[in-house]
């Protein structure tokens, strides 16, 4: 569902105005080379929100940027599809905090449909007891209250993390995994932790186990609603912030030698020269040294990687010869099946017979190792015992396997046991005022791993680069 759901407190309350001003001091005291004049070259390596925001910011400020694009469309991990008769999103679907997301009046302002998603409008299946537990996740969310447990079994991680984090120290080796299991206890309805850890799992994409415990204290209080569920396609939004751009699709970087204040991009149809270049490749191709850096990056954002990874978030859309299921839900959580995941009833948005399945952790991971019919296949046996009859044959079916992209190795960032969430400020630093690294990973507040926290990254870099 939402990216935030379990999350519940903000990390701008929980570091302070402390950190900002010492960052402010830091920057403010290294040497600066002039501003980029109007005839400046800067370069972006990336079309997705990420480089259409530096592209924008820079564009405002009476610079041409060039987007360099190695797939043959925007979005990067904005990706809809049409095949199904109604846009269907195979990655990035929401803007979470609707309104008081950083591009809501932008997409409403482009007059591309998007629907205020309900959570609390979701029906969870007990698959593994018979007969079948239906419950409407309203009762699972009240009597569970994580929200209430978390914050009272992870006070001293909490006040661990926040010491860590001032001094920049590594953050703690606990991991979201362990503070759930202890704040969850014995007497928890098995049910309700079952769905607790599936919705936590599609929010950071990878097994609680491996997610630091760090993470826990990003994001906002309480469980988000109403969010943007962008049914027009989040990749049409993307094309709509990126008109007028001057964007060269089906260019894939290959490296970047760059010195202060010059660099040359080789790619694989020939060379340009730079000022400046803004990089906004994933965290998992930067880990993979996919495009050559010469020199390479600095120890500093090294240490930051070494604290980051890729999680894996895995849809499945199905579309069917009609419409044979509920339609008074908006959600169908699976517990207990043969591949636990939270099922979007896309037709309530288009009308369409389409059901949209979310995968997470280990269900994610599986997905990538089976043929679409495989994984159709578990679906539909849990979706009919859910529904106490079976479906029909879908005439459509189409698997994401993120991790296997070669231009993602992912779906987005994820905190490892260590991380203390100031990584984001490492990889901001600019690289000898010349190259300035964006993306979903950089962001200094809740709306990391989100479009708009890549489009906020974007300007953020821009405007450093600007101003030296």
């Amino acid at each position: 569902m939402g990216k935030a759901d379990m999350h519940f407190v903000r990390r701008d309350m929980l570091t302070g105005s402390a950190a900002s001003v010492a960052l402010a001091a830091l920057v403010g005291c290294r040497n600066r080379r002039p501003p980029l004049g109007p005839g400046a070259r800067v370069v972006i390596v990336g079309a997705g929100f990420a480089g259409i925001g530096a592209a924008r910011m820079l564009s405002s400020a009476g610079l041409r940027p060039l987007i360099l694009e190695a797939r043959t469309r925007v979005g990067g991990r904005a990706w809809t599809d049409g095949r199904f008769g109604a846009p269907v999103d195979l990655g990035a679907s929401w803007l979470h905090r609707g309104d008081r997301n950083a591009l809501a009046a932008s997409a409403r302002r482009s007059g591309i449909r998007f629907h205020l998603s309900d959570y609390d409008s979701a029906t969870v299946f007990g698959l593994d007891t018979d007969p079948v537990r239906r419950v409407p996740v309203t009762d699972i969310h009240a009597d569970l209250d994580l929200e209430s447990r978390l914050r009272k079994t992870a006070f001293w991680p909490y006040l661990d993390w926040r010491i860590r984090s001032f001094v920049g120290a590594r953050g703690g080796d606990r991991s979201v995994g362990e503070l759930v299991d202890a704040a969850l206890g014995a007497g928890a309805d098995p049910l309700g932790a079952a769905v607790a850890r599936i919705t936590m799992g599609v929010e950071y994409a990878i097994p609680l186990e491996e997610e630091g415990a760090a993470s826990l204290f990003l994001g906002e209080a309480g469980r988000p609603n109403h969010e943007y569920f962008m049914t027009g396609g989040m990749q049409t939004f993307a094309a709509w912030l990126a008109q007028g751009l001057d964007i060269r699709l089906g260019e894939t970087v290959r490296g970047i030698a760059w010195e202060p204040g010059r660099a040359n991009i080789r790619t694989d149809r020939g060379a340009y020269e730079a000022d400046a270049v803004i990089l906004t490749s994933s965290v998992g191709l930067l880990k993979a040294e996919s495009i050559m850096l010469e020199p390479g990056l600095p120890a500093g954002h090294l240490r930051a990687l070494e604290r980051l990874d890729m999680g894996l978030l895995n849809k499945v859309a199905l579309r069917f010869p009609r419409i044979a299921w509920p339609m008074s839900k908006e959600y169908f959580v699976l517990a207990g099946g043969e591949l636990p995941c939270i099922v979007a009833n896309h037709a309530v948005y288009s009308d369409a017979p389409i059901l949209l399945a979310l995968t997470g952790g280990a269900s994610s991971r599986r997905v990538e190792q089976l043929a679409d019919r495989e994984v159709a296949g578990l679906i539909l046996r849990d979706l009919g015992r859910a529904f106490g009859r079976p479906l029909p044959e879908p005439e459509e079916v189409l698997v994401t396997r993120w991790g296997s992209d070669p231009l993602a190795l992912g779906s987005y960032s994820h905190r490892r046991l260590g991380a203390n969430l100031r990584e984001d400020d490492l990889l901001a630093e600019p690289i000898g005022d010349t190259l300035y690294l964006a993306g979903e990973a950089i962001i200094h507040d809740g709306d990391l791993c989100n479009v708009s926290g890549a489009y906020r990254s974007g300007r953020l870099a821009a405007a450093r680069a600007m101003t030296g």
